[in-house]
């Protein structure tokens, strides 16, 4: 009995060690931006996963060439989830920039610059 009893303490521990455990000023907010360019055509998304469903996302996203606005889709809202993704084309040999803008629940939040180019 007392053997069943020190494996299942040790079954139990192992289990709890299992679990993610989430500190009180720990954020569990996840942003994929993403830039990929197949022949001409160039997609942009962006996946935004808020800490609660109530958190609300607003955000933009533009791609560049050079200082030129190629494409730009701005103020898409959603609340504790977005995704988003469209093409557009673009011209063999040059380089393209995607900016993201991102705001949760009124705070900015700095998101780094994608650089690709077209082959």
């Amino acid at each position: 009995m007392r053997r069943f009893i020190a494996l299942m303490s040790v079954f139990i521990i192992v289990i709890a060690m299992s679990f993610p455990v989430k500190a009180a000023n720990e954020s569990f907010m996840r942003v994929i931006p993403s830039l990929s360019i197949s022949g001409t055509t160039a997609t942009c998304s962006l996946n935004v996963y808020a800490e609660h469903t109530t958190d609300l996302i607003k955000a933009s996203v533009v791609l560049k060439h050079g200082n030129s606005v190629v494409a730009q889709w701005l103020n898409m809202t959603a609340n504790g989830y977005m995704f988003f993704s469209d093409t557009v084309t673009v011209a063999h040999g040059e380089t393209y920039t995607m900016q993201v803008t991102l705001e949760i629940n009124g705070v900015s939040y700095p998101i780094a610059d994608i650089v690709k180019t077209c082959p």
